[in-house]
C-alpha cells in the first residue's frame, strides 16, 4: 500500500512515499537515502532541473524497485525527493552534505512517529553518496536495526573523483562525446578537476564550470565538506548488522571502497558485517554489456535479478518479520 505523505526539515516541506505491506501489523521499516545529483524518491535523477541535465535521463527506478522487493517480505519502506527536487520544497543548487544528513535525520525521526510501523525497527539503505549520509546517520544513532550500502565511499570524495578522472579518460572518443552531450557536468568536473579541487580548498563558494554551449556556477560548499568528513572517520562508530553491495563494474565508486569499509568495520568490532562484490554489475545494479558501458546507457536496463536476491535473502536472515 502506497501513501504520499511528507516531513518537515528546516522549514521545508518534504514530499515522499512511505510503502506498507499488507496483513502485516507493526513491521519494520527501512528509510531510503538517495544519492548525489538532484533526485526524486524513486532514484531517479530529476529531469526537470534542466541545467543540470540538458538532455533527459533514463528512469533507471532503482528505489521504487527494491520498495517493492521489501514490501513483499514485510518491510515498510519511505523514499523521499531530495530537497528542491521532484515535490519538494527548497534550493537544492544551495544545498550542502550537512543539509543532507539533516534531511535525513529528519525523515528518521519523522518515520519512528508513524504508527502503522514498528518506530523501533527501523534502518536505513543509503545508495552512493546516500550510503556516505546514511552511514554518517548510523554512526550517531545506535538504535538502528541495519546498514546498507550500495555503491558507496570509504576514502574521501577527492580521491574517488581522481580516481573517476583517469579512468574517464580512458574511454574511446565516441563515449567520452555521448557522456558529455548526456552528463556534460561530470565531463567538465573531469575537465577542469585540478582548478575545481584548488577552488574548493580555498574556501571559495562558486567555480565556473562548463564552456559557451554549456555552463553552470558549481555551489563548492558541500565538496568541502566532503573533504572535512571522510566517510573513514564514521566507521568504527557503527555497530548494527551491516550489509555492503557494490558492483564489480561500478564506474562511480570502485568496489574496493566496499572492501576498505569491510576490514574498517570489522577491525572496530563490528562482527556483523556481509559484503557482496557482484560481477557484471555497475553503479545502479544493472549489467553491462561490455565493461566500458557507461551508468547512462545501462539506466534503461532492469534491477539486475541476482542483486535483488542477495538484497532480499539478506534482510530475511536478519530482520525478523513478526
Amino acid at each position: 500500500m502506497l501513501n504520499q505523505t511528507y516531513f518537515i526539515s528546516k522549514g521545508h516541506k518534504i514530499q515522499g512515499t512511505l510503502t506498507l505491506p499488507n496483513e502485516i501489523n507493526n513491521p519494520p521499516a527501512c528509510l531510503f537515502i538517495g544519492g548525489s545529483f538532484p533526485q526524486t524518491r524513486d532514484g531517479n535523477l530529476d529531469n526537470s532541473k534542466t541545467d543540470w541535465f540538458p538532455v533527459s535521463l533514463p528512469q533507471r527506478n532503482l528505489f521504487r524497485d527494491e520498495a517493492d522487493l521489501l514490501e513483499k517480505i514485510g518491510i515498510a519502506t519511505f523514499r523521499y525527493d531530495k530537497r528542491g527536487c521532484g515535490e519538494s520544497e527548497g534550493d537544492f543548487d544551495k544545498m550542502s552534505l550537512l543539509d543532507l544528513l539533516e534531511d535525513a535525520r529528519s525523515a528518521l525521526q519523522w518515520l519512528r512517529t508513524i504508527p502503522e510501523i514498528d518506530g523501533k525497527r527501523i534502518g536505513i539503505l543509503g545508495q552512493s553518496e546516500g550510503a556516505y549520509i546514511a552511514l554518517m546517520l548510523a554512526a550517531e544513532d545506535p538504535n538502528l536495526l541495519f546498514y546498507i550500502w550500495q555503491g558507496g565511499i570509504y576514502n574521501n570524495l577527492e580521491t574517488i573523483l581522481r580516481w573517476q578522472t583517469q579512468e574517464f579518460w580512458k574511454l574511446d572518443s565516441n563515449s567520452i562525446a555521448n557522456f558529455k552531450k548526456n552528463m556534460p557536468l561530470m565531463y567538465w568536473i573531469y575537465r577542469q578537476s585540478d582548478d575545481l579541487w584548488h577552488n574548493i580548498k580555498q574556501n571559495h563558494t562558486y567555480f565556473k564550470l562548463g564552456d559557451k554551449i554549456w555552463s553552470k556556477d558549481f555551489y563548492l560548499p558541500p565538496w568541502k565538506q566532503h573533504l572535512d568528513y571522510p566517510p573513514s572517520q564514521f566507521a568504527n562508530k557503527i555497530k548494527c548488522p551491516v550489509l555492503l553491495l557494490h558492483g564489480k563494474l561500478d564506474h562511480n565508486t570502485p568496489s574496493t571502497e566496499a572492501l576498505l569499509m569491510e576490514k574498517a568495520l570489522i577491525e572496530s568490532g563490528n562482527k556483523r558485517v556481509t559484503t557482496y562484490i557482484l560481477p557484471g554489475l555497475d553503479h545502479s545494479f544493472r549489467r553491462l554489456s561490455n565493461p566500458n558501458e557507461d551508468f547512462v546507457t545501462a539506466m534503461v536496463k532492469p534491477l539486475d535479478p541476482k542483486m535483488s536476491q542477495v538484497l532480499v535473502n539478506w534482510l530475511k536472515d536478519n530482520i525478523p518479520i513478526h
